[in-house]
């Protein structure tokens, strides 16, 4: 029975880390739910992990002597569940948590260098602004960004360019990113793409959890300034190349996040949002659940 659990976990998992990252990239939804769309990204990462490991698992037990547990045991009436033989056969639970997190503190690393870097940098060639409340870059191209955990940097150049409105409405995209804490999730997405970059799931989380970040961020700002001002000014200013140290007011999908400011479309029904939050938390609890959780009845 070990064996079919292993069985029916690889396929979850494969289900999981093939078919469902390109039916989520498909869907219209995320775009009218940016923070729904990102918590269902890192679900199914969440959910690939635990059936990767819990596969490892039942095949690391002994299948002489070991039954089935959760809900496969319906399937084996009258059989004792039996626990682990060993400590050994929890090295796959622990190796296929490990590389996730591994790969997540390696971005987190290479974030902070990039950081430190760029400080260094700034020091020399940028100088605090109180008007702005950012720090003023002494460049002729139209450039905002902003660094993990501060500060928002403009250029010389954003300021010339963009009206009062449109550098209010650049600085408080920046500050958005900042007060939301998104360099962790991006950090994090960053992480879990190279961790599985051979699946489709990797390469989803690569593609869509930074322009998820954007539209949150715009979301934000447009609560506190014209969304007119926010949209014109990502056709000003230049978008640096995302990385886990800078989080840009410019750059990937700009056409679709101009559209979705200028003709929001309404959010998701809450019965709609309410299921998909279900189905996000349970999706990490089902492996669990079908092999290894209380054995009914």
């Amino acid at each position: 029975m070990t064996a079919l659990a292993a069985l029916l976990l690889a396929l979850y998992a494969g289900l999981v880390g093939t078919a469902l990252p390109g039916t989520l990239a498909r869907a219209a939804w995320p775009q009218r739910a940016p923070a729904l769309a990102l918590a269902a990204w890192f679900g199914l990462a969440a959910t690939f992990t635990v059936a990767v490991a819990l596969a490892g698992y039942h095949l690391a037990l002994s299948g002489s002597r070991a039954h089935a547990h959760g809900l496969l045991a319906l399937f084996e009436p009258g059989a004792p569940v039996s626990g682990a033989e060993g400590p050994a056969v929890l090295v796959p639970i622990v190796l296929g948590a490990a590389w996730p997190l591994a790969r997540i503190a390696r971005a987190a690393r290479r974030a902070r260098r990039d950081r430190a870097t760029h400080l260094d940098r700034l020091t020399l060639a940028g100088r605090p602004d109180p008007r702005l409340g950012a720090v003023l870059l002494d460049h002729p191209v139209p450039v905002a960004y902003c660094l993990h955990r501060g500060p928002v940097v403009i250029s010389s150049g954003a300021v010339v360019q963009l009206t009062d409105g449109q550098l209010r409405a650049v600085v408080q995209h920046e500050r958005a990113h900042l007060a939301g804490r998104h360099h962790v999730l991006l950090v994090t997405g960053a992480g879990l793409a190279d961790a599985f970059r051979a699946l489709p799931l990797g390469r989803g989380l690569r593609a869509h959890v930074a322009p998820l970040l954007e539209m949150l961020a715009d979301d934000r700002a447009a609560r506190t300034c014209r969304p007119e001002d926010l949209a014109a000014a990502m056709c000003e200013v230049g978008a640096l190349r995302p990385s886990p140290a800078t989080l840009p007011a410019g750059g990937a999908r700009t056409l679709l996040r101009m559209r979705r400011l200028l003709r929001p479309a309404p959010r998701p029904r809450f019965a709609v949002r309410l299921v998909t939050v279900a189905l996000i938390a349970l999706g990490p609890l089902a492996p669990y659940l079908l092999t290894c959780g209380p054995t009914p009845g």
